[in-house]
């Protein structure tokens, strides 16, 4: 029999009547003569609310002790949706991430996953049995309980169906897919039936939250075939493909990101090594990097920008502080009302007319970009939050991405 892993997230779980709803979509593949391994978010906003208890009773909780927190919100869903699915008289097993041997390095609230064992998973599916397992989370060599970051649900899912060699893996989301830009903040926004993993890659890199990057990442390593899909209809959702080399440069979709920060340094030495230990203290702390430039040089000295997710400005800042003052610099500056909008197709990075149309679009609406990026794949312009939604509504209008083709 076919094994399908389907993963679930919080908004199709938030109450008994939606999980009840899972259930009935996940007996139904059963029904259809399919093994079925079912990997679940937390209920609803669970996982904001125990972080904001967190918060106040501490503005700095140590991480270990948030993951033994957080890890608590999947676990309640999985033992209900378990039960629900038992009374449909569909046998239903509840594992914790640790229960399915799940491994993970130390890192606490963003942990990877370095080995997955499994040997719980296998025997309930040969005892006829549908493991429900709680995901974004898992345990380190240590013994340590461990959670995988944002989006790390999806992780979980692509990693057990790599490991399981799944025929698929179903991804049920609060939208019927990938559209073109987010449907709920561009309504005239376009539902893309297919897409490669590398537009994909592109999107869920550049702010889209349609899939984790990690995600993604596993499922073209691994070659998971992947589906994105609605929890709450029976339509097909969007098939993710392997990436192809076509001729012909288009504009696939678009994404943005409503939080960037700014950081930069000033007048660094150039004999300090800024720019390394930056980038690599960056990098321990596992905070991408979205764009970085170089000023020109003056007087022995030049300026360093770097261009972060808003969700790590605290962290970089610090960072970026403490190095400051040991190579000499000037000071630090930080802006965080900087947005960003990308446009990702195959190709489009070295299409001139992609491009320019880019660029020629952003100005007629009167948008002023404070920095621009581009890669094969993908072209992203920095600019004031305030300016982000005129720009998408542009770009979608420029490269027809709106309404059915």
């Amino acid at each position: 029999m076919p094994l399908i892993v389907q993963k679930f997230g919080g908004g199709s779980l938030a109450d008994l009547g939606r999980i009840r709803r899972v259930a009935r979509r996940i007996a139904s593949t059963r029904r259809k003569g399919n093994r079925v391994v079912a990997v679940v978010s937390a209920m609803g906003r669970t996982t904001d609310e125990l972080t904001r208890l967190a918060h106040e009773l501490s503005p700095a909780p140590r991480r270990r002790e948030l993951d033994m927190l957080l890890t608590a919100g999947e676990r309640q869903t999985m033992a209900l949706l378990s039960i629900a699915l038992t009374e449909l008289g569909c046998e239903a097993v509840s594992f914790t991430g640790s229960q399915v041997g799940i491994i993970t390095d130390r890192l606490h609230s963003d942990a990877r996953i370095e080995e997955i064992r499994g040997d719980r998973l296998r025997d309930a599916l040969c005892r006829n049995r549908v493991p429900i397992v709680a995901g974004f989370q898992g345990m380190s060599a240590d013994r340590e309980i461990t959670t995988l970051g944002r989006g790390g649900s999806d992780v979980t899912a692509i990693a057990l169906a790599a490991v399981l060699k799944a025929a698929a893996c179903e991804l049920n989301k609060d939208v019927e897919g990938v559209f073109t830009e987010n449907p709920h903040e561009f309504p005239q926004a376009r539902f893309v039936p297919e897409i490669s993993f590398g537009e994909l890659s592109e999107l869920a890199g550049s702010g889209s939250e349609v899939i984790h990057p990690r995600a993604c990442a596993l499922a073209e390593k691994y070659r998971v075939p992947l589906v994105i899909r609605s929890a709450f209809s029976r339509k097909r959702g969007s098939i993710v493909k392997p990436t192809k080399q076509l001729e012909k440069a288009f504009v696939r979709a678009l994404t943005h990101s409503h939080e960037i920060v700014r950081i930069n340094l000033l007048d660094v030495p150039r004999r300090g090594r800024c720019l390394h230990q930056v980038i690599t203290r960056l990098a321990e702390a596992r905070i991408p990097v979205l764009l970085f430039s170089h000023g020109s040089l003056h007087g022995g000295r030049f300026d360093l920008t770097y261009y972060l997710p808003g969700r790590f400005r605290d962290p970089a800042a610090e960072i970026l502080g403490a190095v400051a003052r040991e190579v000499g610099t000037k000071g630090v500056e930080l802006a965080d009302d900087l947005a960003s909008v990308s446009v990702v197709g195959p190709g489009i990075g070295s299409d001139p007319e992609i491009m320019s149309g880019t660029l020629d679009t952003l100005r007629q609406v009167g948008c002023h970009l404070a920095a621009f990026s581009a890669s094969e794949t993908r072209l992203t312009a920095f600019l004031d939050r305030k300016d982000l939604k005129t720009a998408g509504a542009a770009l979608l209008g420029r490269f027809r991405l709106t309404g059915r083709k």
